[in-house]
């Protein structure tokens, strides 16, 4: 029980609450706001074994709710092509140090993060790219369970309603988070630590995607996800320290 409330664990917890929030408001920024301070209180190991079993959960919540607005057509290439990205992640990921991942991982947020706070326009992908950009998403996914900011430039472009870009999102995270469970548990990272910590914060997760659904009726997404970015550079900077 003392270590469950230690300090650390506390703000563990205080994190992926603030980050399933957003998750529920937004449906894809989750597992990348959550996994910068993971990363610092738990380690990488953990905090992948953490932050993808609360993506798993937090999507299927949102899924729940949104399921009947999936477009399926686009839904079945983009889980063809992520599951590619997905395993040629997960591969990396074992054989690539851990300092040199941390690294791109910072680069990757920072630059995310000044994209959307002072690239207003429209990014002119062709089809080719596109696919492309939906094999680095799940490359980043399976790295740093974080290919969401990737996937919604694809999604963007042939998507434009709200509840359907969220259900077909979290139609794909479902599936992708579910893989890469199965893969931990099979490659034996579900230890007794890892478990205690990733059991801190499920309540959280249950908690603040209620809130953020509640929010995103009510709040716009936009100017709301402007308070995120500056949250992911300052995350991202941290990374390098």
């Amino acid at each position: 029980m003392e270590e469950i409330l230690s300090g650390g664990n506390l703000l563990f917890g205080l994190g992926i609450f603030i980050a399933n929030i957003i998750q529920g408001l937004t449906g894809f920024a989750g597992s990348l706001l959550a996994m910068p301070p993971s990363i610092h209180l738990q380690g990488l190991a953990t905090a992948k074994v953490a932050v993808n079993t609360y993506g798993l959960i937090s999507s299927i919540l949102i899924f729940s709710k949104n399921y009947k607005q999936i477009d399926w057509k686009e839904a079945k290439k983009l889980l063809v092509l992520m599951g590619i990205g997905l395993i040629g992640g997960i591969y990396l990921s074992n054989i690539v140090e851990s300092a040199i991942l941390l690294k791109v991982y910072a680069i990757f947020i920072v630059l995310i993060a000044c994209k959307e706070m002072f690239y207003k326009g429209e990014l002119d992908f062709g089809d080719k790219s596109l696919i492309a950009i939906v094999l680095l998403a799940g490359l980043f996914q399976g790295l740093f369970v974080s290919g969401g900011p990737l996937l919604i430039i694809y999604v963007a472009k042939k998507l434009k309603e709200k509840n359907q870009i969220r259900g077909t999102l979290c139609f794909i995270w479902i599936f992708l988070n579910g893989y890469m469970m199965l893969s931990q548990y099979l490659t034996g990272q579900f230890t007794q630590h890892n478990i205690i910590v990733t059991l801190i914060g499920i309540p959280c997760v249950f908690v603040g995607v209620a809130i953020g659904g509640y929010l995103s009726k009510i709040l716009s997404t936009e100017k709301f996800l402007k308070i995120v970015y500056v949250l992911l550079i300052i995350s991202g900077l941290s990374l390098f320290l």
